[in-house]
């Protein structure tokens, strides 16, 4: 499986040190162009900045033709691009963190995963020795998630 990365997760991941978690679960990575144009918008030391210009692993990609029905929806650029590179390449997960842009992605048929999913992942494969601990780091990085959200994937073995 491939992922397709919005801007929140690539970030907050950074942050928290647990980026490297999406090379580990997914073939290939990719980025599209909204989503580097607001990673970037963090700064240069920024870790998403960083993690989108030093990882060879993180692939930028160009939509085109660009965004087709998913620009009239309420959705940030990064996520409409998100979404839109998942339903031409259904090949390509859709990571969001946004409850719209996930709730707009499944409404398409989009197979799409939020961070404490990815981190949960991560954890059945042993890549990391605590989802508690690293679900801390998360909030520690800026990503909120109430203890309901944590239990709901906790329980999704």
């Amino acid at each position: 499986m491939n992922a397709v990365c919005n801007a929140s997760p690539l970030i907050t991941l950074a942050k928290a040190g647990l980026l490297e978690l999406l090379h580990a679960l997914f073939e290939r990575v990719v980025v599209t162009e909204a989503v580097v144009k607001e990673v970037q918008a963090g700064g240069v030391e920024d870790p998403g900045s960083l993690a989108i210009t030093q990882q060879h692993w993180v692939e930028h990609v160009v939509l085109e033709p660009q965004v087709s029905h998913l620009s009239v929806i309420h959705l940030g650029a990064g996520e409409a691009e998100t979404i839109e590179w998942s339903l031409r390449h259904p090949d390509f997960m859709a990571i969001l963190d946004d409850r719209a842009a996930r709730r707009t992605a499944e409404a398409l048929g989009v197979k799409c995963a939020g961070t404490l999913r990815v981190l949960f992942e991560a954890s059945k494969r042993n890549l990391i020795v605590s989802f508690p601990e690293a679900v801390e780091r998360l909030r520690a990085a800026g990503l909120y998630c109430d203890q309901q959200t944590i239990a709901m994937v906790s329980r999704t073995r």
